[in-house]
């Protein structure tokens, strides 16, 4: 029975070795998580700049559109009311 015992120790042990290694593997991702953290949201306050931006542009060219859209009805509905005299 002894045998047998010291297996189980040295699996447990194993087992517990394999336990560290992960706990410390994710202690240093959370490490380097931290520390890119800041960058993420600089980038992330760039990119909402930058969203904001197009979106201030895209509302200009809707208006655009829009106004060439009703300057081309404008035409249409005074010149053919003039040829239709």
């Amino acid at each position: 029975m002894a045998p047998r015992r010291a297996t189980t120790a040295d699996n447990m042990r194993a087992e517990l070795d394999k336990v560290h290694g992960r706990v410390n593997k994710l202690n240093d991702r959370v490490v380097i998580l931290e520390t890119q953290g800041p960058h993420t949201k600089a980038s992330l306050d760039r990119i909402e700049k930058s969203v904001e931006r197009l979106n201030g542009h895209l509302v200009r060219a809707i208006w655009i559109i829009i106004a060439l859209f009703i300057t081309a009805l404008w035409r249409v509905a005074t010149t053919s009311g003039l040829t239709g005299n």
